[in-house]
């Protein structure tokens, strides 16, 4: 072969890397020209784009951007942005939040909703929500299992008994709450939480009845449908089907209902319950509008993998990975953020209730063996805790009024200082699973021995 050939083999090769390394690259252009164009289309959609200020507004569309090319290119982990995190720290922070929480409540058993740092000033009686009064004593159960402290036993009963105060029968055996003159399906679902929580560590069954109640409309509200799917209340300000005229249904209350009655069936083993939610499962996974919307999946996946956990049938895990993901594409990807780890476009202390249900996926996939998912969510979990940590007070600020009243709570984001109840009791919560499941630190509370002779008069 000549020279002359040789030398135009190689010129000939050489084109062809050149094109393919200009095509390769004309690809990612046109990729990241494709990403932005959708996030900018896709952004200015949700609900009080116009009133965010223009720095929100770019590191909105930047996290976005990041994010769906995230979902082609995945990052590794960095390892190192989370080094710092061992079960001390976790614990510290759980016990800190949770006396936060002891804190804010009055001697009624109620919680104060909210406490701003800045101003020194607590919310008003009025500025309040049931559901997250019932969301903040299921918190403080979980706890109590990993601390024994009985001061959070206490306390979580304490506002249990607050709740009652909105409790009303629906003869012959049905019961819910209503405040506000609204009664909603989450608002029946979380206080059930709490006594399924109170009735496994303490053996009481001072709740069982009203149990029984609390489930039995749940299934009717599902039965209004005749579809597998619950609805969102039974009454709202005096109209019984506010749904329908308004074109409504949440998205967070069918996860919450679904963990109730998960909790049910293990409890009580009533196959009603696990019935319900495999006709839910059947409506939830047809319908997009709810997998894909990020409210739906936390509670939902926490709710199924329960029922994989007391059945190991494999559809329900399957579900749970399936929602996990797609929960997971919403996490902040880029390790030179100071947002890393955290979720959605507004990064905010709302990352840990996505970590709830993250921690519960993380369970799934460890008992069922799947190491490839394990290792991912583990990481992931990681990442936000990371995130959540930075929003939490852990000693006295002297710029603030009174820095001792701050200690502990969990702020609303890195410019938002108001410390809600809701917030730390999520945080709280994905904290202590990533502690017990992640960590594997036992219990400092073990069940109480089963008693098959609870009170069984109502169906």
């Amino acid at each position: 072969m000549s020279s002359r050939t040789i030398q135009e083999i190689k010129d000939l090769s050489m084109k062809k890397r050149i094109s393919k390394k200009w095509s390769g690259g004309l690809i990612c252009l046109v990729l990241t020209v494709l990403i932005i164009v959708i996030s900018y289309q896709k952004i200015p959609q949700l609900e009080s784009w116009r009133q965010l200020p223009s720095d929100v507004k770019w590191l909105m569309l930047e996290l976005e951007t990041e994010r769906l090319f995230f979902r082609i290119f995945p990052p590794d982990p960095h390892p190192e942005q989370y080094a710092h995190l061992h079960p001390e720290v976790l614990k510290k922070a759980v016990v800190l939040g949770a006396d936060w929480i002891l804190s804010m409540q009055e001697p009624s058993g109620r919680f104060q909703y909210w406490y701003d740092p800045v101003s020194n000033r607590f919310s008003e009686a009025h500025d309040d929500n049931f559901l997250r009064q019932a969301g903040t004593g299921f918190s403080l159960m979980m706890v109590y299992e990993l601390t024994g402290d009985p001061r959070y036993l206490n306390s979580s009963k304490q506002n249990l008994q607050h709740l009652q105060k909105f409790l009303k029968n629906l003869p012959p055996d049905k019961a819910y709450y209503l405040y506000n003159q609204k009664a909603k399906l989450g608002g029946i679902s979380l206080p059930m939480l709490t006594m399924l929580k109170l009735r496994e560590f303490t053996g009481s069954q001072e709740y069982d009845i009203l149990l029984k109640k609390l489930a039995n409309m749940i299934l009717t509200l599902q039965e209004q449908y005749q579809t597998g799917q619950y609805k969102s209340t039974y009454v709202y300000r005096g109209d019984y089907e506010y749904e329908k005229k308004k074109g409504w249904e949440s998205k967070i209350y069918p996860g919450e209902a679904m963990l109730a009655l998960a909790g049910m069936y293990q409890a009580f083993q009533d196959p009603r319950y696990k019935n319900s939610i495999d006709q839910a499962l059947g409506f939830y996974a047809k319908n997009a509008e709810f997998e894909n919307s990020q409210a739906f999946l936390p509670w939902t996946i926490s709710a199924f993998t329960s029922l994989y956990l007391q059945t190991r049938e494999a559809h329900y895990a399957k579900y749970v990975i399936k929602l996990t993901n797609l929960m997971l594409r919403e996490q902040n990807l880029d390790h030179k953020d100071k947002v890393y780890g955290s979720f959605h476009g507004v990064p905010a202390i709302n990352t840990s209730a996505y970590l709830e249900g993250l921690a519960d996926a993380f369970l799934l996939a460890q008992t069922a063996g799947n190491t490839h998912h394990q290792q991912l969510y583990a990481d992931r979990l990681k990442m936000g805790y990371r995130w959540i940590l930075l929003l939490q007070h852990t000693k006295d600020s002297p710029q603030l009024p009174n820095p001792q009243q701050a200690i502990g709570g969990f702020q609303g984001s890195l410019h938002q200082a108001r410390q809600r109840i809701d917030n730390t009791q999520h945080s709280i919560v994905a904290l202590t699973k990533g502690l017990r499941y992640l960590y594997n630190t036992p219990p400092a509370v073990s069940p109480a021995p089963s008693d098959q002779s609870s009170p069984s008069g109502l169906q």
